[in-house]
């Protein structure tokens, strides 16, 4: 919220327009409330809905899955809104801000989600996908991650977020272009 408040108040020529996807397995409450009623600001959120730990708060977009949902139903939910996005639905934007949150993986303590790793790098490619299709600059945050009792699995994710977005930045991008 700091970051796009920041974009919006010292970059205004170039950011009017802001999307938060918060794809950590709690709702993005914080971003909901800070920016409810903000018209350059559109939060989206997709959380557990058996997971909430303090007050929900209303976003732009909210999607309630089940607790245990797997890959498929969580992937072909985030098509189909990331699709909406596509078009245009939620209007035009100028940045995104991506809450990469990895405590939907079903090696995770607390989060009540069923996903593999395979199905947290589709949902961060089809991020990566959004960001290159609408030609509009993407920033990565971090969230959630609660080991049952081995640290690699949720440590990986991570690492992967940021991997992943190194490989597909190399392979999709002419830095030398900048493009």
């Amino acid at each position: 919220a700091v970051a796009a408040n920041v974009l919006l108040r010292d970059f205004p020529d170039v950011v009017q327009k802001i999307l938060i996807v918060d794809l950590d397995v709690h709702q993005g409450n914080g971003n909901a409330a800070l920016f409810q009623g903000v018209e350059q600001v559109t939060t989206f959120s997709i959380q557990c809905d058996g997971n909430y730990f303090s007050q929900r708060q209303e976003s732009d977009l909210d999607i309630d899955l089940p607790p245990g949902v797997t890959d498929e139903t969580y992937l072909a939910t985030l098509h189909h809104w990331l699709n909406r996005v596509r078009r245009g639905d939620a209007g035009q934007f100028d940045f995104i801000f991506f809450q990469a949150g990895v405590d939907i993986l079903e090696d995770d303590r607390l989060g009540k989600m069923s996903l593999t790793q395979h199905g947290i790098a589709r949902r961060n490619k089809m991020m990566f996908d959004l960001a290159r299709d609408l030609n509009v600059p993407m920033c990565i945050t971090m969230g959630g991650g609660y080991p049952k009792k081995d640290w690699e699995p949720i440590l990986q994710a991570h690492a992967n977020v940021y991997i992943q977005a190194y490989d597909y930045l190399a392979n999709h991008y002419d830095v030398n272009n900048q493009h």
